[in-house]
């Protein structure tokens, strides 16, 4: 099974349904200089983040140097259900992944199929808000009103992945109890994930399934 992160981490790629931006949030930063998707292909340019959104020109605030790294918009996907690697557009809610350009994921991708090495998330911008930095999480509350807790299990029953109160996961797979383990964080209908081997990863709340990996899970009864 680590071999198959391995290769996922080699791959790279994402998807899930969003939450719009209703009230502004977060600071105002510049990336400079970094690789984006755009609806026209890819270019390298600036990209400004002021009340929550992508805006048109310069802001002040923060300058964060782009050299060499990519970074890929985190949009609705065109069916609606969750999430996929989308263009940079003025606008759009701040939702930013950055990451080296040779590990940057494609368009289209569904979000919840990323997952990255710990070192290559340089930034990961929810609603105008930096949470990830160089790897490592900011403060945050990882799920402050304890929705989503239990076990989620799998269609063929090989995989629960239990989310606990307090932020942390742990799985079970194929029977092998602590497959993986590490810290998560909602939001909204979406959940990143931490893993203690070193790799982020993500999913979406598709209703009332939750899409990570190759895996599609429900919530177990009690």
């Amino acid at each position: 099974m680590r071999a198959f992160v391995t290769l996922l981490l080699l791959a790279l790629a994402g998807c899930a349904p969003a939450t719009p931006v209703t009230e502004p949030s977060g600071g105002s930063m510049l990336f400079t200089g970094i690789h984006v998707h755009v609806p026209a292909g890819t270019t390298t340019t600036d990209v400004a983040v002021a009340g929550g959104r992508v805006t048109a020109s310069g802001v002040a605030g923060e300058v964060i140097d782009g050299s060499g790294l990519a970074m890929i918009a985190i949009v609705p996907a065109p069916d609606g259900r969750g999430h996929v690697v989308g263009a940079v557009e003025p606008g759009i809610p701040a939702d930013l992944l950055v990451v080296p350009r040779r590990v940057m994921p494609r368009p289209g991708t569904p979000w919840w199929r990323v997952i990255i090495s710990r070192g290559d998330v340089r930034a990961l911008v929810s609603r105008g808000r930096i949470v990830v930095r160089d790897g490592e999480p900011l403060d945050r509350p990882a799920n402050p009103d304890g929705e989503r807790v239990g076990v989620w299990v799998d269609r063929a029953d090989w995989l629960h992945q239990e989310l606990l109160p307090e932020g942390r996961y742990d799985e079970t797979r194929g029977g092998r109890q602590h497959a993986y383990t590490g810290r998560y964080w909602l939001d909204g209908d979406r959940i990143d994930y931490l893993d203690d081997s070193g790799f982020y990863a993500f999913g979406d709340f598709i209703r009332d399934e939750l899409y990570h990996a190759e895996f599609v899970m429900r919530l177990r009864q009690p």
